[in-house]
């Protein structure tokens, strides 16, 4: 069965869909599974999951996020481009993302994430 993906704003730009796929109440996105292919391959989805700091929702589960009756935290993501700053403002749904979070220096890759970057190239 087809899963979606509930990602952090960084990994919805890291991908250039902030503009094609669902932005949910907190600001996070709900992404394809198909999608996730960029990071490697589908066998690996926990391990891409784990870095990116996404959850993998069932069909129902991705609709309670759309229709806001449900709002489902995400992990922090272990791949540093991918972390985001938690807001202080609590469950502010109006909240922009933080733009103003530094972008850490993609030049050095974490030693256990390598296979993130493997179909990027």
């Amino acid at each position: 069965m087809a899963r979606y993906i509930k990602a952090n704003p960084k990994v919805a730009r890291f991908l250039n869909l902030q503009n094609d796929r669902l932005a949910v109440r907190d600001g996070n996105y709900i992404l394809w599974q198909a999608d996730m292919l960029a990071f490697g391959p589908l066998f690996r989805l926990n391990e891409t999951l784990t870095a990116i700091g996404a959850i993998s929702l069932m069909p129902h589960e991705a609709r309670e996020e759309q229709d806001g009756t449900v709002t489902r935290p995400l992990p922090e993501a272990t791949d540093p481009r991918f972390i985001v700053t938690p807001t202080t403002s609590g469950d502010d749904a109006d909240a922009e993302p933080d733009e103003a979070v530094s972008e850490p220096d993609v030049t050095e890759e974490p030693a256990d994430n390598n296979h993130l970057n493997d179909n990027l190239q």
